[in-house]
Parts: structure tokens; C-alpha cells; sequence
């Protein structure tokens, strides 16, 4: 009879410590910032499903320059549910819209890291457009009406 309550109560206990871990999401750390497994799976598996799809619709497959952008996506899709922690629809949908793009996160970056080092180093290429547009936004700004003279 005390073997029975005894086996009654462990049971019980961990049914109650197993339904408490269950309401807990999987979670994972990388380089110290915590995630969900199940998030990253199927962001993972929305863009793997999507890079395949896209590589078998190519006429030519050149695999030099298929698999950088493979990884380079499946890094991309990764690190975004790594900083943005989306629910699990968003991640996979996510995971397909990185996919997709492909080669053009490459110039998306490329167009970005210009506008940067632009911002950044003034006195690089593309100073005279800067002059002219500074000249164009004055010109604009000569044209507005000064309301101190139309109001009075």
C-alpha cells in the first residue's frame, strides 16, 4: 500500500514537472542571445524548401555560385530569428521571403554599405553629386514663400 501511494505520487509529480516544461518553449543560446528551436526550424526549413525550389526552376546551374548564396541565405534567415524571436508562422514565412530574394541580398547589402560609407566619409567618390544636390535642395528652398510677407 505505501509502494502503491509512493508510485502514485512520483507519477503525479511528474506528470505535474512534465506539463510545467511543456508550457516552456525549447530555447537555445547563440553567442549569448537566447532563441527558440522550434522558430529556427522552421525558418531553417522555409528557406531550404525555398532555395531548392528556386535552384531546380534555373535553367543552369552553376554550383559556384549557387551554394555561397544558399548559406549566405540560410545565415541571413538564422541570424534574423536569432535578433527579431518571431512566432513560429512568422519565422517560416521568413524563411521563404530570405530565400527568395537570394542574390539580391547581395544587393541590397551592397547598395546599403555604399550609402554608408557615403554618409561616413564625406570627401569620397560622389562629392559632386552632393554638391548638386545640396545646390538643387537650396534652389527648393528659395522658391518657398516667406509667410511673414503674405501675412501681414
Amino acid at each position: 500500500m505505501i509502494i502503491e501511494r509512493g508510485a502514485g505520487a512520483a507519477a503525479t509529480g511528474l506528470l505535474a514537472v512534465g506539463a510545467a516544461t511543456a508550457a516552456q518553449p525549447a530555447t537555445a543560446s547563440f553567442f549569448g542571445m537566447p532563441f527558440e528551436i522550434a522558430t529556427a526550424i522552421a525558418a531553417m526549413f522555409g528557406c531550404i524548401v525555398t532555395r531548392v525550389i528556386v535552384g531546380q526552376s534555373d535553367k543552369v546551374s552553376r554550383w559556384r555560385v549557387r551554394v555561397p548564396i544558399d548559406v549566405l541565405s540560410g545565415g541571413v534567415t538564422f541570424f534574423l530569428v536569432v535578433a527579431t524571436r518571431p512566432s513560429l508562422l512568422t519565422a517560416l514565412v521568413l524563411g521563404i521571403t530570405v530565400a527568395a530574394l537570394g542574390a539580391s541580398i547581395i544587393k541590397i547589402a551592397e547598395v546599403r554599405g555604399r550609402k554608408l560609407i557615403d554618409a561616413l566619409l564625406p570627401g569620397g567618390v560622389g562629392d559632386d553629386d552632393h554638391e548638386a544636390g545640396i545646390a538643387r535642395a537650396m534652389d527648393q528652398l528659395h522658391r518657398i514663400p516667406d509667410p511673414e510677407k503674405h501675412s501681414g
